[in-house]
């Protein structure tokens, strides 16, 4: 079986080492591939209606934190979770000399595999992360989001788009391989920008709605109803 065929470059390597190894040149990687690279990581903050004093953030797949510095423009006085699988993605976003980087509560784990908690974080938002699943893995993944957010709590996802046929392209490829849905592997199986609408609204989110979108990437508000 090709490389392609299983979906995407990378897919023999372990997500956690993948990242692992990256850590140090992920930021300029993501500011050569992503369109509009400063607009797309504000966008995800503003996004994000007014949270109150001290709003409980949950941030899934916080890597090197690109999405923070605006974040914590906005909400100076946030607490802030994040989740990541990579040790060195986390220790690479620890050593920034930021006021805000002693309180941040930083997990290292699969998000996959936690219990986000219930009526938990007053917003849950993720920047690149979740484009490496299938859409009946986020379907989950957004269940438990669900579940975790307060009455009417936004999601922000930004995350990569490609077109209705590239997306139906990555995921046949996926189902050819005899891979679990729930893998470690770093394979890539993005969808496109209506299915991802569509994904949030199956998964009981309201106000489905995306403020940004360009060629490659999108960033996607919903709220719990």
């Amino acid at each position: 079986m090709s490389d392609k065929a299983v979906g995407l470059p990378g897919n023999s390597e372990e997500l956690a080492s993948f990242f692992d190894t990256r850590a140090s040149s992920y930021e300029q990687h993501m500011q050569e591939t992503v369109e509009d690279y400063d607009t797309f990581y504000q966008s995800v903050t503003d996004a994000l209606p007014d949270l109150g004093a001290e709003p409980r953030i949950l941030d899934l797949g916080i890597g090197t934190g690109l999405e923070l510095d605006c974040l914590f423009e906005r909400f100076p006085d946030a607490q802030v979770t994040g989740i990541d699988i990579s040790v060195e993605m986390l220790a690479q976003l620890s050593r920034k000399d930021r006021p805000w980087i002693d309180t941040l509560t930083l997990i290292t784990d699969s998000f996959l595999d936690l219990d986000l908690g219930s009526k938990a974080y007053h917003a849950v938002i993720s920047s690149m992360a979740l484009h490496h699943w299938i859409p009946s893995v986020k379907l989950d993944l957004y269940g438990s989001i669900h579940h975790a957010l307060l009455p009417k709590g936004p999601f922000v996802n930004g995350d990569y788009i490609v077109s209705e046929g590239e997306s139906s392209w990555w995921l046949t490829s996926f189902a050819e391989t005899d891979l679990n849905d729930r893998h470690n592997l770093h394979i890539d199986v993005p969808v496109s920008f209506d299915h991802g609408l569509r994904l949030l609204a199956e998964a009981g989110f309201g106000k489905v709605a995306s403020p940004f979108r360009r060629t490659n990437v999108a960033v996607f508000v919903s709220f719990k109803n």
